[in-house]
């Protein structure tokens, strides 16, 4: 098989913030959720505005979301990082493999993962990586400056071509 696109990077502090960054705050379910939060504060606000007493079951809502969410994101993000330095004693080395059948990924644990074309549920970008998300919810993420074998663009035309749609720039 050809190797057509190869990246490789290490999953550092930068990954865990960019990565948990999309789940707690970018993933398209939080952000209906935040709508719905900022929408709840609007009504509280309005309503106290116009009944002249504080609505606090709406207010409420985004008050606890908020910090909530922050909370989450910093913990995932610590525990990451602990996890992988308690396990491996550093930091973990992720190589990709992109050929025309199968997408490789093996890292300094040993550890391989084979993800096919029509395994893939969802493409995301942001300023600094691609994530691929599977059906069985594995993330697998490509460093958008760490391509030795093809280009972002290049691999973001490779997926295009293979029917699988990329989503946001965030």
């Amino acid at each position: 098989m050809e190797i057509l696109f190869e990246n490789n990077y290490t999953r550092n502090k930068e990954w865990a913030k960019d990565c948990h960054g999309y789940i707690c705050f970018r993933r398209p379910t939080m952000i209906v959720f935040q709508i719905i939060c900022i929408l709840y504060f609007i009504i509280g606000i309005l309503d106290s505005i116009f009944t002249k007493s504080v609505c606090w079951q709406y207010i409420s809502l985004a008050l606890i979301f908020y910090p909530l969410i922050v909370f989450i994101y910093i913990r995932n993000v610590n525990t990451q990082m602990k996890r992988d330095l308690e396990m491996h004693g550093k930091a973990i080395e992720i190589t990709l493999i992109v050929t025309e059948d199968i997408i490789k990924q093996s890292s300094s644990t040993g550890a391989e993962l084979q993800l096919n074309y029509n395994d893939i549920k969802r493409v995301v970008q942001t300023k600094k990586y691609i994530y691929l998300l599977s059906k069985t919810n594995t993330i697998y993420s490509f460093k958008k400056d760490s391509f030795s074998v093809g280009s972002t663009n290049e691999f973001l035309l490779f997926l295009k071509n293979k029917g699988i749609k990329v989503r946001g720039r965030y």
